[in-house]
């Protein structure tokens, strides 16, 4: 009987809470499609992946007893005795980390001994400094040369083994080696069990301390290890937590600087996705953000780089921003940078709306394909470590300390840096505020609350400014995205912390005439967001700037060349030409070879206030208007929230432990049933998908109903019924095979 059939029997006999524990640690195997029987989860349970996302939540004494587990495992080659893992950890009490193992499927207990999951099972320890069992060594030699060993070491050839685990019979025969030899040895059981050639030791390789392996190089079996390192040798294990020293920041101190980071993020995304409107932002080559990019936007917006660079980070992952590739360049000319750009069929989300998408994709990003996202794991817990404590209190100085032992697995060997990473973003996000996980935290961790927490965050924001008579102006807290956008349309941001402030001048008000306001618009929406009445001179700068806007008028034209046909045709015919400057063709018209836009800045920066005009004279405006977006974002339902480990539990229990599997062709041959044998070629294509797993459409008819069209996956063949999973409604559904019309179109792949 294999692990994955004891296992599939230790499930079953579970009660609903025991195997809702099973499926609470290990959330993975519950990812949809929902298991259907038992039998699903176990291979779910045992599958590498799954085991390997297992081992990285594991804390520092959980992977230290599976550590001692894997290495008795493989010294007994079978079940382990739970007093051998204790007497491996200097005899400490191992029990309930044992039964916390086993509640994560990656082991159990049968009595008083220890059954250690197929795919865990070990035959190197080269990361504890040991080697591989001598049985696995004894398996590579032939038979003469096992008699040769044993004859050496006086023992019968089917009782190497077990000379090999009496570790006071190889110390007092290691004690007999020359002394030279006997150094070798030690050196090698302390730490380096394997060695590249053959040392000059014959008596080491005579009497089995020694074997030759298939590369050539000489390996000390684990067995001689642990004899060599003495009857006091022990594994490590550290079974408390660190110490550590919690700090009281204040829980309002707290909330109000995560209020105003959750609003300030707010801004700089709301902010980006304009300029990216406006203009596509250039990445580079590989397709990731530049450090020229992040300073230029940091300096336009007024916010830190640190700040803009998780900004667009988070945009792009959570798809308001898409980068856009450009086609293949002509030969001879140079491939444009990709871009950035926000997705024009989708509806800008409302603040709350947009602050728990941001949330909820820092928290949960899409996964890395090929590597292990370190920094993601990390920070969700850094966040659980916090909650912990109760609100306004912080960790100081052991964090780091705190977070590996909690998380000794992971790839990595610069905790320092993910934590610092971690903190430094969440307190950009207004999770964690002063060193204390905040409200908004706490939320990310129930996820019930969220949407009210969000909420109320965003509620708080001022939606208006204090105007000065000095032409500022000042908004005490956080601004919301309307105010804050209007100001830095019409004002140059200046500062900003507990409070912001904005100032206005000649050039930024020019700005806002520039984008398409009025005098009038503008003095309206700054009233509107005034507190009281707006300052005189604030008043007197825009209507005055209006009078001045548009003195000059700069045309879309390229260039204008005057003179003698005969001239102009030699003129047109030459390749030498030099650019040409500006000239007068009238008493009021200049040419010039200098575009719209560069012939703007220059004017400007003379200090004229010049208006941009197309060349039928009307003048030219940004382009403001974007198309009628086509999705809308929304919070996900309670459904679509993560599954419920009881509620599966109880469904899995009530359901037969194991089904038959779908064998190949079997559903082809079903459905030519169906169609009188006349299955079409692309309909016997769709068959064959179905049963790789590949989702297909279909159309079911059902009586006094309009046929539905589906996605299905996943079927499983009862008789005259396939029970699928559909993907559109997120749940299985069992379908009569003479009610389904295989659809004439292409693999729903793309969709699912």
């Amino acid at each position: 009987m294999t692990t994955a059939e004891e296992l599939l029997g230790r499930l079953a006999g579970l009660d609903r809470d025991g195997l809702a524990k099973v499926l609470a640690r290990r959330p993975d195997v519950l990812a949809e499609p929902w298991p259907r029987r038992l039998d699903v989860v176990v291979a779910r349970l045992v599958s590498p992946e799954s085991v390997d996302q297992a081992l990285l939540g594991l804390s520092m004494p959980l992977a230290q007893v599976l550590r001692a587990v894997q290495l008795c495992n493989a010294l007994r080659q079978g079940p382990v005795p739970l007093g051998d893992v204790a007497e491996l950890l200097a005899g400490a009490n191992v029990e309930s980390f044992v039964d916390e193992l086993a509640e994560r499927a990656l082991l159990w207990r049968e009595a008083d001994h220890v059954v250690l999951l197929e795919v865990l099972q070990r035959h190197n320890f080269h990361a504890e400094g040991l080697g591989q069992p001598v049985a696995d060594l004894l398996a590579d030699l032939t038979t003469i040369q096992r008699a040769r060993l044993a004859r050496n070491l006086g023992v019968p050839p089917g009782d190497l083994v077990r000379h090999y685990r009496d570790r006071d019979r190889v110390r007092a025969l290691f004690a007999t080696a020359p002394e030279r030899t006997r150094k070798v040895l030690q050196d090698m059981a302390d730490g380096v069990p394997e060695v590249d050639g053959m040392p000059p030791l014959g008596w080491a390789l005579d009497h089995g301390f020694l074997f030759g392996t298939y590369y050539g190089g000489t390996a000390m079996p684990v067995e001689i290890s642990l004899a060599l390192r003495g009857p006091d040798h022990r594994l490590p294990f550290t079974p408390a937590e660190p110490e550590f020293v919690v700090t009281h920041v204040g829980t309002e101190a707290a909330e109000a600087t995560s209020s105003a980071a959750a609003l300030r993020l707010l801004d700089r995304v709301s902010a980006i996705l304009d300029l990216a409107a406006a203009e596509p932002l250039p990445l580079l080559k590989d397709g990731t953000i530049g450090a020229r990019l992040v300073k230029k936007v940091a300096k336009d917006t007024g916010a830190t780089p640190a700040e803009i660079e998780l900004a667009i980070d988070l945009a792009a992952q959570a798809g308001l921003l898409l980068a856009d590739e450009p086609p293949a360049p002509r030969r001879g000319q140079k491939a444009p940078p990709p871009t950035l750009a926000p997705d024009p069929d989708l509806a800008r989300p409302a603040p709350a709306l947009l602050y728990r998408l941001l949330l909820t994709t820092w928290w949960n990003p899409a996964p890395f394909e090929h590597e292990t996202d370190v920094d993601a794991l990390v920070r969700r817990l850094v966040v659980r470590l916090l909650a912990r404590l109760e609100p306004g209190a912080a960790i100081t100085g052991e964090l780091t300390s705190v977070v590996e032992w909690h998380a000794p697995v992971l790839p990595t060997d610069d905790f320092a840096a993910h934590v610092g990473t971690a903190v430094a973003e969440g307190e950009l996000l207004g999770v964690i505020a002063h060193g204390a996980v905040t409200a908004v935290g706490r939320a990310l961790l129930s996820e019930d609350e969220l949407v009210e927490v969000t909420d109320a965050l965003v509620a708080r924001a001022r939606t208006t400014a204090l105007f000065g008579t000095d032409l500022t102006a000042i908004v005490p807290g956080s601004p919301d995205a309307r105010l804050a956008a209007l100001l830095d349309r019409a004002a140059d941001r200046e500062s900003q912390g507990t409070a912001t402030s904005w100032r206005f001048s000649p050039a930024s008000v020019r700005r806002a005439f520039d984008q398409g306001a009025t005098a009038a618009e503008l003095l309206a929406d700054l009233g509107a967001s005034a507190a009281g009445e707006l300052p005189q001179p604030l008043v007197y700068l825009v209507n005055d700037v209006a009078r001045r806007h548009g003195e000059a008028q700069v045309i879309d034209v390229a260039s204008v060349v005057v003179g003698e046909p005969a001239v102009l045709a030699e003129l047109a015919a030459h390749r030498k030409l030099a650019k040409l400057g500006l000239r007068s063709v009238a008493p009021t018209v200049l040419t010039s070879t200098v575009d719209a836009a560069g012939t703007l800045e220059a004017l400007r920066e003379a200090g004229y206030a010049p208006t941009r005009h197309a060349a039928d004279g009307t003048i030219v405006l940004p382009a403001r208007d974007q198309p009628e977006p086509k999705a809308v974002l929304r919070d996900a339902a309670p459904d679509e929230l993560r599954p419920d480990p009881v509620d599966h539990a109880e469904r899995l229990l009530a359901a037969p432990a194991s089904g038959p599997a779908l064998l190949r062709g079997q559903l082809a041959r079903a459905m030519s049933d169906r169609y009188a044998g006349r299955l079409t070629p692309k309909q016997q294509q769709l068959c064959w998908q179905l049963e790789a797993g590949i989702p297909v459409d279909i159309v079911y008819r059902e009586d006094g109903a309009e046929p539905a069209r589906l996605v299905i996956a996943y079927p499983e063949l009862d008789g005259d019924v396939l029970d699928v999973w559909s993907l559109g409604e997120r749940a299985y559904r069992r379908l009569e095979l003479a009610r389904i019309d295989l659809a004439q179109t292409s693999t729903a792949l793309s969709r699912a």
